[in-house]
C-alpha cells in the first residue's frame, strides 16, 4: 500500500502560487515534478495532465481542482499540491488548492484509496483550515497523513 509521504514530497508543495487561471496553476504545479525521477516522459506527463480528458476541469468542492492522469509517463503514482495565494475564479467555482496526480497504467487500488484520503482532507473543516495556514511544504505533507491516518490532531 502506497502511503501519502512516498507519493507527495515537500518538494513538490507549492505554496503562494499566483496564477490567474487553473490551467496556469496547473502548469506552474506540474513544474515542481519536471525532474522527479518517477516521470519518464515529462513531455508526454504534461500533455495529459493538461488535457481535456485530464480532470483537469474539474472542480471539486472546497476550492480544490485536481486534475489526475492515468498513463504510462510515469512509473510511480506522484502527486503535486499548490496553494494560491488568491483564489482563481473559475466557471465551476473558486480553486484555492490544486492536486495533481499522475497515475500508472496498472494502477487502480492505490489510486482510489488517496482519493478518499484527499477527500477526507478536504472535508475537514479544521484541516483544510491548517492546509490554508501552513508555512512550509513539509507541514502540508504532515496534515495529508493525518488525514490518512484519521488522527486529525
Amino acid at each position: 500500500m502506497i502511503r501519502i509521504h512516498e507519493t507527495l514530497l515537500p518538494d513538490h508543495v507549492i505554496l503562494g502560487l499566483t496564477a490567474r487561471s487553473r490551467d496556469e496553476g496547473v502548469r506552474q504545479v506540474a513544474e515542481s515534478l519536471r525532474s522527479d525521477s518517477r516521470v519518464v516522459n515529462w513531455k508526454e506527463f504534461l500533455r495529459a495532465l493538461t488535457g481535456s480528458n485530464a480532470g483537469a476541469k474539474v472542480n471539486l468542492q472546497y476550492g480544490l481542482a485536481m486534475p489526475h492522469v492515468r498513463t504510462a509517463s510515469v512509473t510511480k503514482m506522484i502527486m503535486a499540491f499548490g496553494r494560491l495565494k488568491e483564489a482563481v475564479q473559475e466557471t465551476d467555482g473558486p480553486i484555492q488548492f490544486l492536486v495533481l496526480v499522475g497515475i500508472p497504467v496498472a494502477m487502480d487500488a492505490d489510486y482510489l484509496r488517496l482519493v478518499g484520503t484527499l477527500m477526507r482532507v478536504f472535508r475537514s473543516d479544521k484541516l483544510r483550515d491548517k492546509l490554508r495556514d501552513a508555512e512550509k511544504p513539509a507541514e502540508i505533507v504532515e496534515i495529508f497523513e493525518k488525514g490518512e491516518t484519521g488522527l486529525e490532531g
